[in-house]
């Protein structure tokens, strides 16, 4: 239905009448290559117009003439986009653009919903071509037909081309689809958007929108007609759609930017240029990436505006920004087009919005302070793209919710959205209507409400009907009838949405849920409503009233009391699930909170079961992880409740022998499988800490062709190239080459869980394996290690069977060497050798890695290929302050972050000498030494054994020093060590305790890691310390050149620098 009004401009017109008028005229300065370092080439409306002809004769022929039909493109971020979204309006199609971060799944929903029946492939690197392909596979039953566009060169070619006749009349078309997008997907598939040329138009029209007299526009396209813009995003996105139909309507001349990250050297190239940019619409995480930097934040500099839009920018880059040039937020998305605002007087006023009083709208109040836009129909769609949309409402209620300016009464501040989705404090989302509704269905349950923004877990409130309920009723019985539908709910739940026992609480008749007049609940005024009872249901981890009441039923110390009474316990802090004695119960899905919860409630029982004993006993979350099983953790209780040893004695006596007996089992099992008889690199672990800056040093060795990264997960190349740039590395290598290929691989399984033709590939061609790849969690015991094992077996079997006799590099840990008796006789070094079991420290991590040692050297005197270890010890952040920081899910970071809570920092970190290596410096070293880029042999050993290096700071520093320097930074008093520990572990008793306490406290996870470091401490006063220095380290310092050698690490150390900043 056309409009009368309507403007009667299309823009595959405009831009053929353009072309006529002005030839000459500059549409767009376009990347030569997707290089950093690339040039711009004029791109004139002449230019584009022949481009767009040659498309659409190209179209047609392949289409035979059909009309109508849609056509989905996939293709490097350049030009092309525009000019095949030009090319089907012309030719009477619609452009289907699908973004490139879809599932398969996605892409089969997004193409059978739309009838597609082509995939243009524009894709000009591997990675892109990849995705291509997966959408091919995905959609093979929809009898889709792949086209291969041309390179952008082809495209805008010189040669002369014959115009592409093209007649139509705006209010003929004005509610056919022109571009066809389509929704993130956050609530399930994504949803297709068509917009039409109707829609499309309402951007054109947006010039003739009245504006008070003295007032601006707050879209910048409207006031900086002519002047160079800058785009920069996909251009299958709002903004990079808006941007190239706007610079058509306008003459706006705009620099794309090359297909790649917009880092502070490219923008600064950018605005470098002779023509360069004056404004731009552009995302806020770019904007606060460039602000971030010194030289990003000069380049952003000459600009004159800025609009933003889609996301938050935070206050403190907006404000520091909008004192330079002008800064304001913009209100839009795919399905609604613009909504009209105006530039706020004052420049502080960046981040509001002031509705242009000529667009109708309404603000409606939904709840105490919160108001929704709601955009009622108008008599004309000239401005609504909403209504070329959705053209059958009669309003659209956006769902976005703002607050009043407090002093300043036309303007309004974004308070989120009104949508149903629960973000976790994990960041996961979920969708709780069908749950909601499945429960509603009982015949007891009026309402049911799930909450958890920003929680660890959901809760559930239930409002009952209350006038069905029994006299006899309690909270109880209501919860337990309800049990076999809340199964059922938790079905329709993702698995970190699930709705636990201890998690779900009764409403109050006089508190009714919060409701909408349509019937909807209204969730944030319900959980404002109930608040108390929320905040209740988290502020005990076991969710039921108090572990006190449930510790109290241990009233004896039989081991049939205490197992049955620690089932029932485990049961309720898991949710009420069925709980076997012999299962481990952290693969039932008890969390870290669950586990620290369940430390608290057995050292509860212990000390009051344990106090008329004098027995002196400590649970920690390591106990818990170590022991693992209902039944263990009894027959712990039991021994420790029977007086006959103290606590340590007991941990000593028993678990030393069975731990050796352990080991040599272990050892003995993982040999039986190795059938002992023996530059392209293999690597595993490439998207861990280490294995990220393995990578880099060895995609700089031009004399590697290929590297071969076994990860477990279907998307590790998605993820490593998010590493890469998270830790700054040079993302490049993996961009721009073709030498690194990531494989799917379960290392303990036949084969690598490979194919057969993947495997005999590797056995045929890899020359060098650097195995990297293990689980690090010091709470876990040795079984829990077993795949590790098994993978380094497997590993081992392909080495002895390769046809260039690859050598074997195993990473491992200087934990598995730390035990009181490595050190020589009369000696204060370690040998690089092999020991016994007796020398590794008592912890399942460091117990694998001496396992796996001895297998490697197992193999080593079976054969005479190369095979080394490389005992890694304490690795900070990199040397190379650019490059990252020290990750803070390490020992060290998390003391910093509880000292800072605690204002509380330790006088010493007991035996731990301060030798940290920077992690960069340490990759180094490990890939010089595999890839035998040292002269020589570093460690004369006997033949035919496993070859061992100890990277390891060769300078020991001290700790006093830097920890009076954290102590200035982060306002603490230094208190001893030991005094530290105790401190920490009455925190973890406070009744009080929930997640968000245990987040400011991360060393809480590593409270047994600390305890050993205070019980070394009081060793090392009685003469048994251990001054760690590894023999042979100076053999290091010489094969790595003068880098160890200037890293003495202390309080000016680059390699600590990170985390203290």
């Amino acid at each position: 239905m056309g409009s009368a009004d309507s403007p009667g401009r299309l823009l595959t017109q405009l831009v053929d009448q353009q072309a006529k008028d002005q030839p000459d005229r500059l549409y767009c300065l376009h990347p030569s290559s997707q290089d950093a370092d690339c040039e711009w080439r004029c791109i004139t409306f002449q230019q584009l117009s022949a481009a767009v002809n040659r498309v659409s004769w190209w179209i047609d022929s392949r289409l035979s003439g059909r009309k109508q039909q849609v056509l989905a493109y996939i293709g490097t971020n350049d030009l092309r986009y525009l000019v095949f979204e030009l090319a089907c309006m012309k030719t009477g199609h619609a452009a289907l653009l699908l973004s490139t971060r879809n599932s398969q799944a996605a892409f089969h929903h997004l193409l059978l919903k739309t009838s597609c029946s082509v995939l243009v492939d524009g894709s000009e690197r591997p990675q892109l071509k990849k995705v291509v392909d997966q959408v091919e596979i995905a959609c093979s039953d929809l009898g889709l037909q792949r086209w291969r566009m041309d390179p952008v060169g082809d495209v805008f070619a010189a040669s002369p081309v014959t115009p592409y006749p093209h007649q139509e009349n705006f209010a003929d078309i004005e509610d056919r689809p022109a571009i066809i997008i389509h929704s993130s997907g956050t609530t399930g598939l994504p949803k297709p958007v068509t917009l039409t040329h109707g829609y499309l138009a309402t951007l054109d029209q947006m010039q003739t929108l009245p504006v008070p007299q003295g007032r601006e526009s707050a879209q910048l396209f409207l006031r900086h007609k002519g002047e160079m813009r800058f785009c920069h995003g996909p251009l299958f996105h709002f903004i990079g759609i808006v941007c190239v139909c706007e610079c058509i309507f306008y003459k706006t001349p705009f620099l794309l930017s090359p297909d790649r990250p917009l880092t502070p050297d490219l923008f600064s190239r950018i605005m470098a240029t002779p023509n360069p940019p004056r404004w731009c619409l552009i995302a806020p995480f770019a904007l606060q990436d460039l602000w971030s930097s010194e030289k990003g934040r000069q380049a952003l500099q000459g600009l004159s505006a800025v609009n933003f839009g889609g996301a938050p920018l935070s206050s403190a880059t907006g404000n520091a920004i909008s004192s330079h040039f002008r800064l304001q937020t913009l209100m839009g998305s795919s399905e609604t087009g613009y909504t009209p605002t105006l530039l706020c007087e004052d420049p502080a006023d960046w981040a509001c919005f002031e509705w242009n009083p000529a667009f109708e709208h309404r603000m409606e109040e939904v709840s105490d302070g919160l108001w929704e836009l709601v955009i009622p129909r108008p008599s004309s769609r000239r401005y609504h793209g909403i209504f070329h949309t959705f053209p059958h409402l009669s309003e659209y209620r956006t769902g976005d919710l703002f607050e009043p300016h407090p002093t300043k009464p036309h303007l309004w501040r974004s308070k989120g959205r009104a949508d149903d989705i629960i973000v976790l404090s994990n960041g996961e989302k979920l969708n709780p209507i069908d749950a909601e509704h499945h429960l509603e269905s009982h015949s007891l349950v009026h309402r049911a409400a799930i909450f958890g923004q920003d929680r660890f877990q959901v809760a559930l409130l239930v409002q009952p009907k209350w006038d069905e309920l029994p006299e006899t009723w309690t909270p109880q019985w209501l919860k337990q009838a309800l049990e076999p539908l809340m199964k059922d709910a938790n079905g329709l739940l993702p698995a970190h949405g699930q709705i636990h026992h201890n998690r779900v609480a009764i409403a109050s008749r006089d508190r009714p849920f919060a409701l909408a007049p349509k019937g909807s609940l209204r969730r944030r005024e319900t959980a404002q409503l109930y608040e108390d009872v929320i905040n209740a249901l988290y502020s005990d981890a076991t969710g039921y009233e108090g572990s006190t009441r449930d510790v109290e039923k241990l009233q004896e110390s039989t081991m049939e009391g205490i197992e049955q009474w620690l089932q029932e316990t485990v049961s309720r802090i898991l949710g009420g699930i069925t709980v076997d004695i012999d299962v481990d119960i952290v693969t039932l899905g008890m969390d870290s909170l669950q586990v620290v919860r369940l430390a608290q409630v057995l050292q509860d029982a212990a000390d009051r079961m344990g106090q008329t004993k004098q027995i002196s006993i400590l649970w920690t979350s390591a106990a818990i992880y170590e022991q693992a099983t209902v039944q263990r953790l009894a027959s712990t209780l039991f021994r420790q409740l029977g007086g006959h040893l103290g606590a340590e004695g007991e941990k000593h006596a028993v678990s030393f022998w069975s731990r050796e007996h352990r080991l040599t089992h272990a050892i003995w099992q993982q040999a039986q499988s190795l059938q002992l008889r023996g530059k392209t690199v293999l690597l595993t672990g490439s998207t861990g800490e280490l294995g990220s800056y393995l990578l880099e040093e060895l995609l700089q060795d031009p004399t590697i062709t290929h590297v071969y990264c076994l990860n477990r997960s279907a998307d590790a190349e998605t993820r490593q190239l998010a590493r890469f740039r998270e830790k700054r590395l040079a993302d490049g290598w993996l961009v721009e080459t073709s030498r690194v290929k990531f494989w799917q691989a379960d290392l303990s399984q036949e084969r690598l869980g490979l194919t057969e033709e993947e495997y005999s590939y590797l056995r045929e061609r890899v020359d060098i394996i650097f195995h990297n790849a293990w689980m690090v969690n010091f709470n876990l015991p040795l079984s829990s290690f077993r795949s590790q094992l098994e993978g380094t077996g497997r590993l081992l079997n392909l080495i002895k069977g390769s046809a260039r006799q690859a050598a074997f590099h195993f990473i491992s840990s200087i934990a598995a060497v730390s035990g009181r008796s490595t050190i020589l006789p009369e000696t204060d070094h370690i040998a690089e050798t092999l020991h016994g079991p007796s020398t590794v420290l008592s912890q399942g991590y460091a117990e694998s890695k001496y396992a796996a040692e001895v297998l490697c050297d197992l193999v080593a005197r079976e054969t005479q290929q190369t095979i080394a270890i490389h005992r890694v010890g304490q690795l900070g952040g990199p040397a190379d302050a650019e490059a990252g920081m020290w990750t803070t899910r390490d020992w060290f970071p998390a003391l910093v972050r509880t000292s800072q809570t605690m204002k509380e920092l330790p006088d010493s970190i007991g035996s731990i000498p301060v030798d940290w290596v920077p992690i960069d410096v340490a990759a180094r070293s490990i890939v010089q030494i595999g890839c035998g880029k040292h002269s020589g042999r570093l460690v004369s050993t006997e033949s035919n054994h496993a070859e061992v290096y100890h990277i390891t700071n060769p300078h020991i520093s001290h700790w006093e020093p830097l920890a009076q320097i954290i102590s200035q930074t982060c306002s603490t008093k230094i208190i001893p060590l030991k005094e530290w520990v105790k401190n920490l572990t009455n925190r973890l008793s406070d009744p009080n305790l929930n997640e968000e306490v245990l987040r400011e406290i991360p060393a809480a996870s590593l409270l047994g890691f600390f305890t050993s470091l205070a019980e070394s401490e009081a060793k090392c006063l009685h003469g048994e310390c251990i001054h760690f220095t590894p023999e042979g380290s100076e053999k290091i310092n010489r094969g790595c050149g003068a880098e160890l050698d200037s890293l003495a690490v202390g309080p000016q150390s680059p390699g600590i620098a990170g985390p203290l900043d």
